[in-house]
């Protein structure tokens, strides 16, 4: 990394920890009881991006939501963009030119942010300082993620995941827990 990766670095997790969370009302929600769910995740390999996919897909089909949005963050130049990642109805993107010098998304990303969506889901290991902007500034019903991350304190449910860093682990794990219908 260089010198200056590594000053932004810094700046950008001292603005992360200046970022307020939004006004945002939380309610805890579950796969058969949603009708918007949203990702955000690390774009870095087709299989990864593809597993990605296939989960969204299993969620309209086997709990009829509706909605279900993911935004990858490209740690490259908008030129060096994958094939799988044109531009797709349900999954957007942004890149390492998105980003201001404290490495916080810009534009590009606020619609995603101001969404109400019911839950949004983070696929990261919770060290992306872009993901962790998008997070914490998210007005997301439920906040779920994984401990360990920079952005803990906003999620509204935690999985230790231990020593299992694997997506598919961690898509099951969702599964298990977000797929039981809420106790009132």
């Amino acid at each position: 990394m260089s010198l200056i990766r590594n000053i932004k670095a810094v700046a950008g997790k001292v603005a992360l920890k200046k970022v307020r969370e939004p006004e945002r009302v939380r309610k805890g929600s579950n796969f058969t009881n949603a009708e918007r769910i949203a990702f955000v995740y690390i774009d870095s390999d087709e299989t990864f991006f593809k597993q990605i996919k296939n989960f969204t897909k299993q969620l309209k089909t086997d709990y009829n939501i509706r909605n279900v949005m993911a935004l990858g963050f490209i740690d490259s130049k908008a030129k060096d963009i994958p094939v799988w990642q044109n531009q797709k109805l349900e999954f957007e993107y942004f890149t390492r030119e998105d980003l201001n010098w404290k490495m916080k998304p810009g534009s590009r990303v606020r619609k995603f942010v101001e969404e109400d969506f019911d839950i949004l889901i983070d696929l990261t290991d919770g060290k992306s300082l872009p993901l962790n902007f998008v997070i914490r500034e998210s007005r997301a019903c439920m906040k779920v993620g994984r401990k360990g991350s920079r952005v803990e304190k906003v999620y509204d449910l935690i999985f230790d995941m231990g020593q299992k860093d694997a997506l598919d682990s961690y898509l099951d794990q969702l599964k298990k827990y977000l797929s039981k219908p809420q106790i009132q």
